[in-house]
């Protein structure tokens, strides 16, 4: 039987209990939102870096004239630009290099925030709620469900082999 001085530690460690149940289970479902917003950043500028082939000229074009990217020539911040949109995109979408992926078109965000002159409130809004996601990547990695996470897995077996590896061959004499 319960005192009536102890009825708020029974409901206090069930209470605990509850939010631990709560918070793994959240914490399960991380790696699927890591895929998803990794996914959706990719797909934008993916879609920016096609658009950007599909008419080589007009992109030229427009580097020359309307957006006044520093210390590149128009023709070489076009090239630079586009690389970076699509290489960006297939790295983080396949989370290969994933932080330096991130690093890269996080960078170049502030980039085309800065050098299109006419760009609209909402436009900075939103890049900034991009940059915001790109720095989670940069800190964080890009998650348990990605090719840098199956990478360091096959390192890390391989390192668990080798160490073993000698042991078996002493034992074995």
């Amino acid at each position: 039987m319960i005192h009536k001085k102890e009825w708020w530690r029974v409901v206090l460690d069930h209470v605990v209990a509850s939010y631990s149940r709560v918070v793994w289970g959240l914490e399960a479902l991380l790696p699927l939102f890591d895929v998803s917003v990794r996914l959706y950043l990719a797909h934008i500028f993916w879609t920016g870096g096609m658009v950007k082939l599909s008419s080589w000229i007009s992109t030229v074009m427009l580097f020359t004239m309307v957006y006044d990217v520093p210390l590149l020539p128009p023709e070489m911040a076009a090239y630079v630009t586009t690389a970076v949109e699509l290489g960006g995109s297939v790295l983080l979408a396949i989370g290969l290099a994933g932080r330096w992926a991130a690093l890269s078109l996080f960078g170049l965000n502030i980039v085309a925030s800065i050098s299109y002159g006419q760009v609209s409130e909402a436009a900075l809004q939103e890049a900034f709620y991009v940059g915001v996601l790109f720095l989670y990547f940069v800190l964080h990695g890009p998650g348990l469900l990605s090719a840098d996470a199956l990478v360091q897995y096959v390192v890390r077996q391989k390192q668990t082999s080798n160490h073993l590896a000698p042991v078996a061959a002493t034992n074995a004499q």
